[in-house]
Formats: C-alpha cells, structure tokens, sequence
C-alpha cells in the first residue's frame, strides 16, 4: 500500500494530523507521499493538481489517497481526470465538500459539477468521515458525498473540523482504517 496525503486550504504537508499520520505510517514500512501544495492560503485547482502528477504519474491499485478538507474536492477532480487504466485502491475524505460552501478563495475547485459517475469507477473504495459540529462544512455535505459515492458516512462526534484547532494533531482512527486496508 502506499499513501498520499493532501492537505487542507492554507495547510502543508504536515497540517493537523497528516505529520503524525505519515510518520507512524513509514514506521511501518508504507511509502508515504505528503507534499506541500503550492499558493496554501490562494490555491488553485490546477496547480495542485499538477503537484499530484509531479509526485505520481500513474495510479494503481496500492494507492490510497487521503484528503483533509480542500484535499477531498482535489481528490474528486484528481479521480475525474484519471486514465482508463488508473483506479485506487481507496480515497478517504475526511472534513471533505463537494459544494460550494461561498468561499471565493477556493470556489475554484467546486465551480463546476462532479461527473460521480466516473469518480466511482477511479476507486474501489470510498470512506467518508465528517464531524457533527464541524463550523465549515454541515454534516449534510458528508452525507451527501456519501451517497454520492455509494458508501456510509463515519461520523465523529465532536470533532469540529478534524484540524489542530479541534485538538487533532493526531488521528487514531484514521490510523487504524489506514492499517485495516493494509491487510
């Protein structure tokens, strides 16, 4: 299995619990990708997304992409562009939206409709994880996402966006399902 982590808006590769999650999971042998997307606090959709391509040519299925917030829209259009012969292995999507929450910073990367279709085929599988107190995203979002993606929602109680000011800068759960698909 190998992992790439994709960071939140204004984050980096060590943002919340992504350090914590890529050093515990190289202890245990996982070849780990975690880069610093460029323009943080002004991104933009296609920047970001040829810093995936300048880490990862070709995805198969030992890859599992994991996204905090402004990483699960990415990973949603990363999917959407792959080719015929790439599929993953898994995308989580954790604190994620595929909406327009009215932010013109980052409007870019949800100004257009997902083609869910093609997203479904690009992975054998989907986890979703919002937070029932989240002040950015309404659970409502992640149940949509879910649905949208033909899977359950894990919800965490309390755990407002599943960031550092939330208390996460470490993410057990997220370790454990990370170690599950290991197997």
């Amino acid at each position: 299995m190998k992992v790439f982590l994709l960071h939140c808006w204004g984050g980096n590769g060590r943002s919340c619990w992504s350090g914590w999650i890529a050093d515990e999971l190289r202890k245990r042998g996982v070849e780990v990708i975690a880069p610093d997307f460029p323009g943080s606090s002004t991104p933009e959709l296609d920047s970001w997304l040829t810093e995936v391509r300048k880490h990862v040519q070709h995805f198969d299925d030992d890859w599992v992409l994991v996204g905090h917030s402004l990483g699960c829209p990415t990973i949603l259009r990363l999917l959407e562009k792959c080719g015929p012969d790439e599929k993953i292995k898994c995308a989580i999507l954790v604190a994620g939206f595929a909406s327009d929450l009215g932010i013109d910073q980052i409007r870019n990367f949800v100004d257009k409709e997902f083609d869910w279709d093609k997203i479904r085929q690009k992975a054998n599988r989907f986890i979703v994880i919002n937070s029932d107190n989240d002040p950015y995203i309404e659970l409502s979002e992640g149940e949509r996402m879910a649905k949208l993606l033909g899977t359950g929602l894990i919800i965490e109680p309390s755990a407002g966006h599943i960031n550092e000011g939330s208390g996460h800068i470490k993410y057990a759960r997220l370790l454990e399902i990370l170690e599950s698909l290991s197997d």
